[in-house]
């Protein structure tokens, strides 16, 4: 049995060292995973964007386009551009664009969804990583009231976490 001390204190400190090793890689990658998501956390505030359950969504009231029309405004454009910085910073990030103009302007929210989406596109985003639709009375929420935070005119930019179990929205629904 003594000849095999050396060997087991040996094999012992190896695993011992084999086991801080791990620990150390384990506590660094929590600590990258801090740091993304803190990083993460300071993009969204900078983008003025809300936790949901699909991942985040991006508000852009009607202050981002010109009245009654789907051009963007400078704002929007400012807005829109932080927003490109982010998904490509983030390719595994895909975006539903959703327009809202109340009931009675289908045309306008569709307009504006493909406007964002357009404006997406010519900054780099793959067109696969974007979907836009138009959403009318049909498939509007009837609980969907004007509110500061909701107003009717919108285009609601869904930057989607792709860990997230929510389903995408529905892209073939009519008006899209």
């Amino acid at each position: 049995m003594l000849a095999y001390g050396p060997i087991s204190v040996a094999t012992a400190q190896t695993d011992a060292s084999e086991r801080r090793q791990k620990l150390e890689e384990r506590r660094d990658a929590n600590a990258d995973a801090q740091r993304n998501a803190d990083q993460l956390r300071g993009q969204m505030e900078e983008l003025q964007a809300e936790a949901i359950d699909r991942g985040w969504l991006l508000t852009l009231d009607d202050a981002v386009f010109t009245t009654n029309d789907a051009h963007l405004s400078s704002n929007g454009q400012r807005r829109l551009d932080a927003l490109a910085g982010y998904l490509k910073q983030h390719p595994q990030h895909s975006v539903a664009i959703d327009g809202y103009a109340g009931r009675y302007d289908q045309a306008l929210s569709k307009r504006r969804a493909h406007t964002v989406k357009a404006f997406l596109i010519r900054q780099d985003i793959a067109p696969s990583r974007l979907t836009a639709r138009g959403i009318g009375e049909a498939l509007q929420d009837p609980a969907d009231s004007a509110t500061e935070q909701h107003p009717i005119r919108r285009v609601e930019v869904i930057i989607e976490d792709p860990s997230s179990s929510v389903p995408r929205s529905d892209v073939t629904a009519p008006g899209t």
